[in-house]
């Protein structure tokens, strides 16, 4: 589909049936996550992929009882880093300078520019930025999986600990931040049919 064909197509989905996505799909979406942008192109973030029934069935009593997240066929969990600190940063660059093939080194005088800019910030602040890195992933993911007719439903609101404590992320030195339901819409789920309610272009779009 057309793009803007694909995002009038979507909406968040509340109702999912028992299909379940193919490998390649989900091997494409969870590409189109990791290929998202983040600032310094340093990603502190990772991608979870939750197929199992037994896992979802384990996350669902920290889901605030929205049942999709055992329904759907795939869950995306997106968890920030808990620690960015100068070796977060460093590995980063000398992952570059290896990718780039370049000489060891090259890129120490922008590592030093990126801890100067990043350090200077408190740890709250650290998470903040962080999980803004998250939702511009997850906006990459919602736009393919619209492109490719997979529906979706992106959430916000569930138990993190809960999340954290069932996945063991602290070990990993991760926190849920964010997460998506991916599948197929049920035919039973009337919100597919309702009218998609966004601000008038006029209202929405300032030009100056």
């Amino acid at each position: 589909m057309a793009i803007l064909e694909a995002l009038n197509w979507r909406y968040a989905v509340r109702e999912f049936s028992d299909t379940q996505l193919s490998e390649d799909v989900v091997t494409e979406l969870i590409e189109a996550a990791r290929l998202s942008p983040s600032a310094y192109g340093l990603q502190p973030y990772r991608l979870l992929v939750i197929s199992s029934p037994q896992v979802k069935e384990k996350l669902l009593p920290y889901a605030m009882g929205q049942t999709k997240i055992q329904d759907c066929s795939h869950l995306f969990i997106f968890a920030t880093s808990t620690t960015i600190d100068a070796q977060f940063i460093e590995q980063h660059f000398a992952r570059v300078e290896h990718e780039r093939e370049l000489e060891i080194g090259a890129l120490t005088g922008f590592t030093q520019h990126v801890k100067e800019a990043m350090l200077s910030m408190s740890s709250l602040q650290l998470q903040h930025w962080a999980e803004n890195q998250v939702h511009i992933a997850l906006g990459n993911v919602l736009t393919a999986s619209a492109l490719k007719k997979v529906d979706a439903c992106p959430m916000a609101g569930f138990e993190n600990h809960g999340f954290d404590n069932v996945l063991g992320l602290a070990q990993r030195g991760l926190r849920s931040t964010v997460i998506c339901a991916l599948g197929e819409r049920a035919p039973t789920d009337t919100s597919a049919d309702d009218r998609k309610v966004r601000l008038p272009i006029n209202d929405f779009c300032i030009e100056i």
